[in-house]
């Protein structure tokens, strides 16, 4: 909130272009904010920095922003420290609380759309551990971003094409389960009673790759049973719109479970096949692309990326052709501001392809399309594989998760109301904020004991936090109003409220790299700081009417902070707990 004004202010003192740091500190004793602009200019001009620091300070004190201020101090070579006096420290909390659930909200992203890619999953393979960090982080961000003005479109980009799908159908023709309808042009009965089940597919995808292992020509055949597919076989066809359905139905549920944010689009890599010749014509005829040993390649060796390849030998289509289709589709259909990829950092170096075969093709959008990766979920066992049939299933991780919650509250809480739909909400926010509070570039061993832990930096920590603040609200319930000119600060209250006026700086820190565990784990030392104020501030005690009134005002401030935190990382705040 302050951290802008002071850069402005700050910018109108230093040579055009000149890049400096204003951040929040993290200890008291150095003031709310300090910079580096001193040091900056010494590099920048040779300026003695403790000088220039001196004439920046006196400038500053003779301008209006000195009114904000409660003193500003030179600290070692040359950094400036700034103290925020109390009323404008005041004057902000009035601000949260005149905004309530607005709070934080900017207009900064109006006029402009951001296509956020995340949670893709594949047809027949059923959602596990391994995806909660595609579907929490990108769900985080889209949250993120519209609270800032952006229009954010969302695709979970279903993997619905492949050599996959020519396992799939393959299992599903081993199988000849049985069927209701005549798939056209054929005397084989193949068809579709009901819905697919995951379990079915999971099964089915499993089963057949074991039988791949042992005979490792079913998986030519598998790639036969594709090119098929994509060259238009009508009982493929049939076979495979079949076993699309089961996975359409189990995006929704998840969706519905783990209160994510409904997807704007859900197409398929499938949508994009008449794009697909269009381009690889384009590439040949630009000489971009060659035709190998009949496939179709983009040699970018020189640029260190290896042979591209958009045609297999045997004509299949591969992800990185029907991936530049989808670049050139939303350019065209949404004229994106940014394009984001939330996939994890095994695609580094397929999305750097992408890129530059993008670039090389001239398409608009490359420049903003973004690889936002994210380190690998692991089990302490090992990899997650679907292959092998060893995932825990998103559902198990929730069940286990909810059945852990609920067993707390009946130690803790056993009269409390609606107590198995809290669980509910706690169980799905430790998960998340379990995720969300790693920095997404960092490799997670997921650990039942880490991820449900109702201590620390934990997302059930924070939840009671909240929880205990309402309560407080509960039993002063009509006490509210300023008496500003009685209410003298003490260091722990200053601290809180600086800490909550800093709400809005945080979410433009988590946008500039897309890190949403910049949000989390500022939520958490807010938590810190208002049990360290509702430890040593009795509020419901305090006889000073003035001081109880202000102290409400802050308890809510706090809680409304934390509450719209949460919510921008998909977490419930119960009131109670």
């Amino acid at each position: 909130m302050f951290r802008q004004i002071i850069k402005k202010e700050l910018e109108k003192l230093a040579p055009a272009g000149t890049v400096f740091s204003v951040s929040a500190t993290e200890k008291p004793e150095y003031g709310d904010y300090s910079t580096n602009i001193a040091l900056i200019l010494e590099k920048k001009e040779g300026r003695n920095p403790k000088e220039t620091a001196e004439e920046i300070k006196k400038k500053l004190l003779g301008n209006p922003i000195a009114k904000r201020l409660e003193k500003i101090e030179i600290a070692g070579p040359g950094f400036l420290n700034f103290y925020i006096s109390k009323e404008s420290l005041i004057g902000g909390l009035r601000e949260v609380l005149k905004k309530q659930k607005k709070w934080g909200d900017r207009p900064v992203g109006i006029g402009k759309k951001i296509i956020v890619e995340y949670f893709q999953l594949n047809v027949g393979k059923p959602s596990h551990v391994g995806h909660l960090r595609s579907a929490v982080i990108g769900d985080a961000l889209k949250r993120i971003l519209k609270t800032q003005g952006y229009k954010t479109i969302s695709d979970t980009h279903i993997g619905d094409w492949g050599t996959q799908f020519g396992i799939l159908i393959q299992a599903f023709k081993r199988n000849e389960i049985s069927l209701t309808k005549q798939l056209p042009r054929t005397s084989k009965s193949y068809a579709i009673t009901a819905d697919p089940t995951i379990k079915l597919l999971e099964r089915l995808y499993v089963e057949e790759n074991e039988r791949i292992e042992k005979e490792p020509i079913l998986r030519e055949k598998a790639k036969e049973e594709f090119a098929k597919l994509e060259n238009g076989d009508s009982e493929n066809r049939v076979i495979w719109e079949w076993l699309k359905v089961g996975t359409e139905n189990e995006i929704q549920r998840i969706i519905n479970r783990f209160d994510l944010l409904q997807f704007e689009e859900e197409r398929g890599e499938s949508e994009y096949n008449d794009m697909m010749p269009l381009i690889v014509k384009e590439a040949l005829e630009k000489g971009i692309a060659i035709n190998k040993d009949g496939a179709i390649i983009v040699d970018l060796i020189s640029y260190n990326l290896d042979e591209a390849i958009l045609i297999k030998t045997d004509g299949a289509s591969t992800y990185l052709l029907r991936d530049l289709a989808t670049i050139k589709y939303r350019k065209k259909e949404w004229d994106f501001y940014k394009n984001l990829y939330v996939v994890d950092v095994r695609q580094e170096h397929h999305f750097k392809q992408v890129f530059k075969v993008a670039e090389l093709l001239g398409f608009e959008g490359v420049g903003e399309s973004d690889h936002i990766s994210y380190g690998f979920m692991s089990l302490p066992e090992g990899t997650i594989s679907t292959r092998k049939g060893t995932v825990i299933s998103l559902d198990a991780v929730l069940d286990e998760s909810e059945k852990r919650a609920l067993q707390i509250i009946e130690e803790k809480n056993p009269e409390l109301e609606n107590k198995e739909e809290i669980a509910k909400q706690v169980g799905l926010g430790a998960l998340k904020y379990f995720d969300l509070s790693h920095n997404r570039h960092s490799d997670i061993v997921f650990k039942w004991d880490e991820a449900l832990s109702f201590a620390g930096n934990s997302g059930p920590y924070l939840q009671y936090t909240y929880a205990r603040l309402k309560s407080i609200l509960r039993k002063l319930e009509g006490k509210s109003g300023f008496m500003v000119e009685d209410v003298e600060l003490d260091q722990v209250e200053k601290n809180l409220i600086a800490s909550v006026l800093c709400f809005p700086e945080v979410i433009e820190d988590a946008l500039n790299d897309f890190m949403p565990n910049i949000l989390a784990n500022y939520l958490n030392q807010l938590a810190q700081l208002a049990n360290n104020f509702y430890h040593s501030h009795p509020v419901t005690q305090e006889n000073n009417v003035s001081k109880k009134m202000f102290r409400v005002n802050l308890i809510n401030g706090v809680a409304l902070t934390l509450s719209k935190g949460l919510s921008l990382l998909g977490i419930s705040s119960p009131e109670k707990m």
